[in-house]
């Protein structure tokens, strides 16, 4: 029997431990002639719930001892665990709240049996699929299952039948989510067998030296439940392949790879437990595909339920198993059956902008952002505001500030003896004589006399180089009524010419920085109007890239604003560095 029964569990919206159970499997014909007694026994169990194990090594007389919530002996069954344990957490599915069932242990410690099982004795997965399918016997509520492997860092569907790769790709709230990935109603347990059968025969096992059918992948099976077209909760129900020693295992080649692969996501593992113990703002979800896979189990908003598994002849794989899980017991699973927003804290940056100043001593930034951070419009500062005017309109900007120093503009335009010479005249604003008419009225102004054009032309040089002319008809008295019509300027920057003072290096490096922004706005540009042919022909894009990038713009016309956009279609930033850096080095070829 269970040394611990299930604790009474919380309702919604309060915080949910991740439950860690033992299971200690028994000793196998090979074993039995050499082992005397199992690693690992139980000391005792608390009032409140828990219980203490003890792992001992029969050779070195080392011992330690860790405390979780249930422990199962060898001789304990499968279905003991489900009836204690998983079938608790089956009804709040039926509310809202997901759940996770997942087996962790080294090879060959039993995790493929406890959650497959065989035909005589079924273990989690059926046992639970039985029992959703019985609830929803009589009610509006429908089942439906996924199945797949994550192999090698990536996803492949099982119930597909050549076992197609599928996306993983991350939603708003940083969950992952498999595009592509088949759901398959069943209504039946005889529905369900023939699909799971299916998908155990195409899950990548193979030999190893301690294991004649070791899995060589992570398997997920879900049970997802509706009602009226309306997702409910689902089930995951998840078989990790086991840590492995290549030293005990001599695996070589592919094999050795796999045992590589899956050894990094299990420490990726480990490193999220530990972050989740130590309260760190960064938990590091993205290491693996695992993580990511159980970012919701752990940390997350699952009723989650971590079975470790124990070979009971090998004491220092058990002891990492236990020491693993016991840190497990302390993460807290948020759950609720609706979904809650993040809280959006206003933070005072100004006041902490002032806080940060005063503190260095910079007295005269703080006076300057009291004129910045001003109510009154008339103290905002002449700099800031022409900053914040669009460029159509920085001409008619200057021309208010010359009239807000003296009127200067008004005494020029309408004073027939002021003369403005050519050299007080901005540089940027000059015109050649060329592109000057040589006869040029406002519209309110009355018309010019011969003998004051001049010092007028120079006058309006830098406030009409935005206006061309509509109507070029001279008179015959010598008057020179042209009609002006506005036009938005078009501003020809020189990067060189906008760093006076700086070295050739410098100027060069300019350059080179505006030409890399250039060439990535092309690039998003092209993303998000290119057809599907135009698409594939682009490096790292490919035929499955293109068809998502046009579901994507279904939904948004321009989804690519940034580069950081490009993640939603599955490219990590190295792969983006490496795109553009082949893209710039095309164009000189």
């Amino acid at each position: 029997m269970a040394a611990a029964s299930t604790p009474a569990r919380s309702s919604a919206h309060l915080s949910q431990p991740v439950r860690v159970v033992l299971r200690v499997r028994p000793f196998l014909s090979s074993e039995a002639a050499s082992a005397t007694a199992p690693c690992v026994s139980l000391l005792g169990c608390h009032p409140g719930g828990g219980v203490t194990v003890q792992l001992k090594d029969q050779h070195t007389s080392r011992s330690e001892q860790y405390k979780l919530d249930a422990f199962f002996r060898q001789e304990d069954s499968v279905s003991q665990i489900f009836d204690q344990e998983v079938r608790a957490v089956i009804p709040s599915i039926f509310e809202g709240i997901n759940a996770t069932v997942f087996a962790y242990g080294a090879t060959g410690s039993g995790k493929t049996y406890t959650m497959q099982g065989t035909e005589d004795f079924p273990g989690l997965i059926p046992l639970a699929a039985s029992t959703i399918l019985a609830l929803c016997t009589g009610t509006w509520c429908s089942v439906e299952i996924s199945y797949y492997e994550v192999y090698m860092e990536r996803c492949y569907d099982l119930l597909e039948p050549k076992a197609k790769e599928i996306m993983a790709l991350d939603d708003k709230d940083g969950n992952m989510q498999l595009k592509g990935l088949s759901w398959v109603p069943v209504r039946s347990m005889e529905e369900f067998q023939e699909l799971y059968s299916i998908g155990v025969q195409r899950r990548k096992v193979a030999h190893t030296g301690l294991n004649d059918v070791s899995s060589r992948s992570h398997a997920v099976l879900s049970l997802r439940v509706s009602s009226t077209d309306v997702v409910k909760g689902k089930l995951n129900l998840i078989d990790l392949a086991g840590s492995e020693d290549n030293k005990r295992t001599l695996n070589e080649g592919i094999r050795l790879q796999e045992s590589s692969k899956i050894n990094q996501s299990l420490f990726a593992l480990s490193n999220v437990i530990s972050a989740l113990n130590k309260n760190e703002h960064r938990i590091p979800y993205r290491q693996s595909k695992l993580t990511r896979l159980l970012r919701d189990s752990l940390g997350g908003g699952c009723r989650t339920v971590m079975i470790a598994c124990l070979n009971p002849a090998e004491y220092q794989e058990s002891a990492n198993t236990v020491s693993l899980a016991a840190r497990s017991c302390h993460i807290e699973n948020f759950t609720s059956s609706s979904k809650q927003e993040t809280p959006k804290l206003k933070i005072d940056m100004e006041a902490k902008l002032r806080a940060w100043l005063e503190s260095k001593g910079k007295t005269k930034s703080i006076q300057r952002m009291d004129g910045l951070f001003s109510p009154i419009a008339s103290k905002t500062p002449l700099s800031v505001s022409h900053m914040k005017q669009p460029t159509s309109s920085r001409i008619p900007c200057r021309v208010k500030a010359m009239d807000q120093d003296g009127g200067k503009i008004k005494k020029i335009l309408f004073d027939p003896v002021v003369h403005v010479p050519t050299e007080n005249i901005p540089r940027e604003h000059r015109q050649t004589e060329v592109n000057t008419p040589k006869k040029v009225v406002l519209p309110s102004v009355t018309p010019c006399n011969e003998k004051h054009e001049a010092s007028l032309r120079k006058a309006l040089s830098p406030i009409s180089s935005n206006m061309v002319p509509v109507e070029q008809q001279i008179p015959d008295n010598g008057n020179c009524p042209v009609l002006l019509e506005p036009q938005t300027p078009i501003e020809k920057r020189n990067i060189v010419e906008e760093t006076p003072g700086a070295t050739p290096l410098e100027r060069f490096n300019a350059l080179g920085s505006n030409l890399k922004e250039a060439l990535v706005q092309q690039y998003l540009d092209l993303l998000n109007v290119a057809n599907k042919e135009e698409l594939q022909q682009l490096k790292g894009i490919g035929a499955r890239r293109a068809e998502y990038i046009l579901e994507l713009r279904e939904d948004s016309p321009k989804p690519f604003k940034t580069l950081e956009d490009l993640g939603n279609i599955g490219l990590s930033s190295k792969q983006i560095r490496d795109i553009l850096k082949k893209t710039a080095t095309g164009i000189f070829k």
